[in-house]
């Protein structure tokens, strides 16, 4: 019986892809040359690793901490006009807790910008429990946050699907030894070869195929 769903938040819970892109834009134009061009599917696939570890990996030339500050300036204003709700999550994520499921998010947002984006959206009534890169050291693909959520809720392997939309997610599932749910409503550009328990393509579709392994 499933007792748990931890959820991702970016391009899982939300669809922030606008505010990514949005963002990233504006650090190449301050910070890159005129010349410099990142197509988009590369910059929407930052919503899985840790910040800190694109920031390095784009601006090696540049201070990790200056960029993340730089990085924290701009962002806000996007979240307040780009962010999003999935089509029928908020449905689904009310019926799942009157089925009883605990629900939880796992990000690797800062604690600062992950509870800026529940209460944009009016989502933190529906979370019984946020870890962020704020609240640990080791970030997905390691399971340390699947596995802290877990002993927080006192439930097993066995009783806990995670939700996510990229490799990361993916990863940090099969680590912890989790099955694991991958959605789709934003593409993603996976580096590994993924063999979920279930993609699914719309919140109507990830209740169903949680129902249904649950009721058999």
């Amino acid at each position: 019986m499933i007792k748990l769903l931890i959820f991702d938040m970016d391009g899982t819970l939300f669809d922030t892809d606008d505010v990514i892109v949005h963002t990233w834009l504006e650090l190449f134009k301050e910070f890159k040359p005129k010349d410099f061009h990142m197509d988009l599917e590369t910059i929407q696939g930052f919503s899985g690793p840790p910040l800190s570890e694109s920031l390095s990996s784009v601006f090696p030339e540049r201070n990790l901490d200056f960029m993340t500050n730089e990085y924290g300036k701009r962002t806000r204003k996007y979240y307040d006009t780009d962010i999003k709700e999935f089509s029928g999550a908020r449905k689904v994520i009310e019926q799942f807790r009157l089925d009883g499921y605990k629900l939880a998010i796992l990000t690797s947002k800062n604690r600062e910008m992950a509870i800026y984006s529940l209460k944009i959206l009016d989502y933190e009534k529906y979370f019984d429990y946020v870890l962020t890169s704020s609240d640990i050291d080791k970030l997905k693909p390691d399971p340390t946050g699947i596995n802290n959520i877990m002993n927080h809720f006192n439930v097993s392997k066995d009783e806990t699907i995670t939700i996510g939309d990229t490799d990361f997610d993916y990863l940090a599932a099969k680590n912890a030894d989790v099955k694991v749910i991958m959605v789709t409503m934003k593409k993603r550009i996976y580096q590994s070869k993924l063999i979920p328990f279930a993609f699914v393509n719309s919140y109507n579709e990830l209740y169903k195929v949680v129902r249904n392994y649950d009721n058999n």
